[in-house]
């Protein structure tokens, strides 16, 4: 299911050049990450674009990383 919104995490920006979200919170609740699953870049224009599958133990997400914004939004949801 498609989402789009702007969503707030908590990530580690590790060397060298690695972001890995850690929690996020959508809907007024907590999400621990338990794993990604899988993990890409797109570029729109100039822009780089970070996208990761992860998921909390029960819910497929896909979280992405606007480099230029400096926002997170939650794409999609898979149950």
């Amino acid at each position: 299911m498609y989402i789009g919104e702007n969503i707030s995490v908590i990530a580690s920006f590790g060397l060298p050049y690695r972001i890995r979200p850690v929690r996020f919170k959508w809907n007024g609740k907590l999400f621990d990450i338990k794993e990604i699953t899988y993990s890409w870049q797109t570029r729109e224009g100039q822009t780089k674009v970070y996208h990761f599958s992860i998921t909390d133990g029960k819910t497929l997400y896909e979280l992405s990383f606007n480099t230029t914004s400096l926002l997170w939004s939650i794409e999609k949801i898979e149950v």
